[in-house]
């Protein structure tokens, strides 16, 4: 007879392959981001990595005079490298009753909870950026317009406005006419769950955002730094008969180009128009 046993039902290898594979489309800012895995298996943990300075606002140019040059330059960020965990523990009876696939329900979340602090990271990277715009008192299409005109450029590059949930009805009423349904933008959607868009920006409710800030963000703006696939290790406690299964990632997040990410604050909060 051929005996259903515990270590035939948790496999750390396929467990961490299923993780690893998953992750890029559960991390849901990766599309803004370029995914760099060219440090997986390199030594160290603290690494230098470019980074591109914006070369200012354009400025008023008389009849006949010089347009002033400046030189594109970039500059280098060091960090490091963190790491990302999540245990969970199962009893025996779970397990063995198969019911609701607990093992599969646990790379499922174990997946999720590594790639919700990816995104975490990712937020607090788009801070740092230098360009910013905090003219507005409402959300409305002249604050969106105002902030977008910062990029100062012609380019039809697509863009995203990462905003608050609440902060993304008030803009959505009070542009009426003026917001593209999410229906319309076919398949030039960034991100997953677009909730329409303004101007060329594909607007990306997120309530990790505090209503009244909000980020306009062009794809590359963003770099994530995978620095080791997924482990994943189980261990038993003999005494409660459970099994604990955990997940770690390292990687670093940092604003990759800042001439491609602009903070938009409201001074009020994001009041609507009438």
């Amino acid at each position: 007879m051929v005996q259903t046993k515990l270590e035939n039902m948790v496999d750390p290898e396929v467990m961490a392959d299923m993780i690893s594979a998953e992750l890029d489309n559960k991390i849901r800012f990766a599309p803004l981001a370029r995914v760099d895995k060219t440090l997986v298996g390199r030594p160290g943990s603290t690494i230098t990595v470019p980074k591109f300075k914006y070369i200012g606002d354009a400025a008023d140019v008389a009849e006949g005079e010089a347009i002033d040059v400046d030189l594109l330059e970039t500059s280098t960020e060091e960090f490091t490298i963190k790491k990302a965990g999540k245990g969970i523990e199962i009893t025996d009876e779970a397990i063995l009753s198969g019911l609701g696939d607990p093992i599969g329900e646990a790379t499922k979340q174990l997946a999720l909870s590594i790639s919700n602090k990816v995104d975490d990271d990712v937020l607090e990277a788009l801070d740092t950026t230098t360009l910013e715009y905090s003219g507005g008192t409402e959300w409305n299409l002249d604050t969106i317009s105002d902030a977008i005109d910062i990029f100062n450029d012609e380019d039809d590059e697509p863009m995203v406005l990462l905003i608050n949930s609440k902060d993304a009805s008030k803009l959505r009423k009070a542009l009426a006419n003026d917001w593209d349904r999410a229906s319309d933008l076919g398949d030039n959607i960034l991100v997953s769950g677009t909730y329409g868009g303004v101007l060329g920006a594909q607007v990306i409710r997120s309530n990790k955002l505090e209503e009244g800030t909000a980020y306009l963000v062009k794809a590359g703006a963003l770099a994530i730094y995978m620095k080791r696939d997924v482990q994943v290790e189980d261990d038993r406690d003999i005494i409660k008969k459970t099994t604990v299964i955990t997940a770690d990632e390292h990687y670093g997040a940092h604003l990759y180009d800042e001439s491609k990410a602009i903070k938009i604050t409201v001074a009020n909060g994001g009041g609507v128009e009438g």
